[in-house]
């Protein structure tokens, strides 16, 4: 069952959905905990001008498709044991 869902062409879409989804809410979430008085001009001075955006953005990712595939497997694995 395990290969048989992490071939299947849904799990991957639902991997990026949600995996997608998780970045764009922990961003915000992020953002608003740690820059909510400042501009969005020190949110780029710190990530984008100190050299540090290459490593925001592979955290982003990897962290996404983690969460992605973490819950694509149990939204699958939870829909075909529904389905017997």
């Amino acid at each position: 069952m395990f290969t048989s869902i992490l071939l299947s062409k849904r799990y991957w879409l639902s991997v990026f959905f949600v995996g997608f989804s998780f970045i764009i809410i922990f961003s915000g979430i992020e953002y608003f905990m740690q820059y909510s008085n400042s501009t969005w001009d020190t949110f780029i001075e710190e990530r984008i001008n100190h050299q540090q955006w290459i490593r925001y953005m592979i955290s982003r990712i990897v962290g996404g498709l983690i969460y992605g595939m973490i819950m694509g497997y149990y939204f699958e694995l939870r829909k075909r044991k529904s389905n017997r």
